[in-house]
């Protein structure tokens, strides 16, 4: 073990993330930004960008790091957007947090022609590198219909409770230097 986490040297599947145990040592819930701070930092290779998940979900993603801590963006924050999906269905879209109630976020960008059925799982896509896919989120508790666009706002219950959340693991991908060159290439798109 090196700095309290396992490395794996992986020649056969290549494993693309390590997980880095950390404790929570002091956090907020009920403000419009919320933040939590972590005992671990770059001494333990934490770097602004990573993404933080507990044993029931997604936490957040790193913001800033000093030697020995982290402070964690969490999912209730105003300027966040994480690519998740509805399953069974592998619908996409982009959760948010309106900033009211901690237990409850949403998902934006899903047409009201889709079928979602109540209580479908919300887990990570995984395309932005930032989580692997899959990680829980919540669960859809209800739609509702966007005034005068062809949208549902999806409300989701969280699955982690950010209130009393205390131990987390921090995600190093191992691959996300070699992703993003490779989307740097992608060409963009010119008007005519």
């Amino acid at each position: 073990m090196q700095n309290g986490w396992a490395k794996i040297n992986d020649t056969l599947f290549h494993q693309q993330y390590e997980y880095i145990p950390a404790s929570v040592i002091n956090s907020t819930s009920t403000k419009r930004n919320n933040y939590f701070t972590l005992n671990i930092g770059s001494d333990q290779g934490v770097v602004r960008g990573m993404g933080v998940f507990s044993d029931k979900g997604i936490v957040g993603i790193v913001h800033t790091s000093s030697t020995h801590f982290a402070v964690v963006k969490t999912v209730l924050t105003e300027n966040i957007n994480i690519d998740v999906m509805i399953e069974p269905i592998g619908l996409f879209g982009l959760m948010k947090w309106d900033g009211r109630d901690p237990r409850r976020g949403s998902i934006t960008g899903i047409s009201n022609d889709l079928k979602i059925k109540r209580w479908s799982k919300v887990v990570t896509r995984g395309g932005s590198g930032i989580f692997p896919r899959g990680l829980n989120v919540g669960k859809v508790e209800k739609l509702n219909p966007v005034e005068g666009k062809p949208l549902w706002d999806v409300v989701i219950r969280f699955s982690e409770d950010y209130r009393t959340i205390q131990r987390v693991y921090v995600i190093k991908n191992l691959f996300k230097e070699e992703q993003n060159k490779l989307e740097l290439l992608i060409p963009e798109d010119k008007e005519e």
